[in-house]
């Protein structure tokens, strides 16, 4: 219990925030500038405060700043408070007197919030990855230029030493001037990315505790190094999960089930949580299931049932599911894991 609750509605230039004592009634209620709001802070609101925010886009310096000043601070997952609280008249001081009184009412539906040296990892490897994506359409436009043409790689890699000395050639003898042009355009800005991505790679810095995290996740077949930065900058702390299902539910591989008396519909995965960490768990499991002889035999098991792609989805919930167990009894990867 605490003496005063702050409910705040965030936005991009200007904040509503509601302060109200514990018997819900409102000591102030203001819309101030995102300028302004570390001297209103400083001036209006109580040192034993707990505030509450909405999980929006730019949550992170309100976060920060929340917790110079305030006793306690925490983020609100903001479709539970839609479930929780919907009204058909909706205003910036409705939506923070909500947030208020549900802190006050001790029902608040909360959301991670990863402390800054993670949010920094999260940043930067979300970066590397919008960047891979961008050079994956660089090259996707070059092979479709080519299409044009009628030209068809001779090489697997179209983009290395012998695909170079290929894309050469055409250029100067098959293609014309336009094509040429998008051609070595393009194949600008893929070493300038490429440059670029691995710039960042090596300005990732990990504490001693996150190295031991990536090196002990990287034991698993089809994990890399890469991909146990991925699961620790998407997952942040593995002691906030209760158990491997609730990690496997908040990564949105598991299936939606519907429910009605004797009746038990299961469909597809509900794909809510990180996208991150789920493309990385089944990118995990399509090289699982190629190098590890368990997983293939999962794979080809599950195959059989609901078919390859089904297959390869259920497998990343099997090794989500271990890596749970690997991260939290700190313990590598065992092949005979499951028995």
């Amino acid at each position: 219990m605490y003496p005063f609750y702050l409910g705040i509605d965030l936005h991009l230039k200007r904040t509503y925030m509601v302060l109200m004592d514990a018997k819900g009634k409102v000591m102030a209620k203001e819309r101030i500038s995102n300028q302004e709001i570390k001297e209103y802070l400083e001036e209006k609101v109580p040192r034993e405060t707990y505030a509450v925010l909405e999980a929006t886009r730019n949550w992170q310096f309100m976060y920060d700043l929340l917790n110079e000043h305030v006793q306690q601070v925490d983020l609100v997952h903001a479709k539970g408070v839609r479930a929780i609280a919907n009204a058909a008249v909706k205003t910036d001081q409705i939506d923070a007197s909500t947030l208020a009184h549900l802190a006050r009412m001790n029902y608040i539906p909360k959301a991670y919030a990863a402390p800054q040296e993670i949010r920094d990892l999260h940043q930067l490897l979300r970066h590397r990855e919008w960047m891979v994506n961008q050079r994956s359409k660089a090259k996707n436009r070059i092979h479709a230029v080519l299409a044009g043409y009628n030209l068809v790689s001779p090489v697997t890699d179209l983009f290395g030493v012998t695909g170079r000395e290929y894309l050469h050639q055409v250029i100067q003898e098959e293609l014309r001037p336009s094509a040429k042009q998008v051609v070595e355009d393009h194949l600008a800005l893929i070493d300038h990315l490429t440059e670029r991505i691995q710039a960042v790679e090596k300005s990732i810095s990990l504490s001693e505790k996150q190295e031991h995290i990536v090196n002990l996740l990287s034991s698993m077949p089809g994990v890399g190094k890469l991909i146990s930065l991925i699961i620790l900058a998407e997952v942040g702390d593995i002691s906030r999960f209760h158990s491997s299902k609730a990690l496997c539910s908040w990564a949105g591989l598991t299936p939606k089930v519907h429910s009605s008396d004797a009746v038990v519909q299961h469909g597809h995965i509900t794909k809510e949580g990180s996208r991150y960490l789920r493309s990385a768990m089944v990118q995990a499991a399509t090289t699982a299931c190629r190098v590890s002889p368990k997983w293939y035999r999962v794979h080809e098991h599950m195959a059989l049932r609901c078919g390859r792609r089904a297959a390869r989805v259920a497998v990343a919930r099997r090794l989500l599911t271990v890596i749970y167990f690997m991260w939290k009894k700190d313990q590598p990867y065992l092949e005979n894991y499951g028995q």
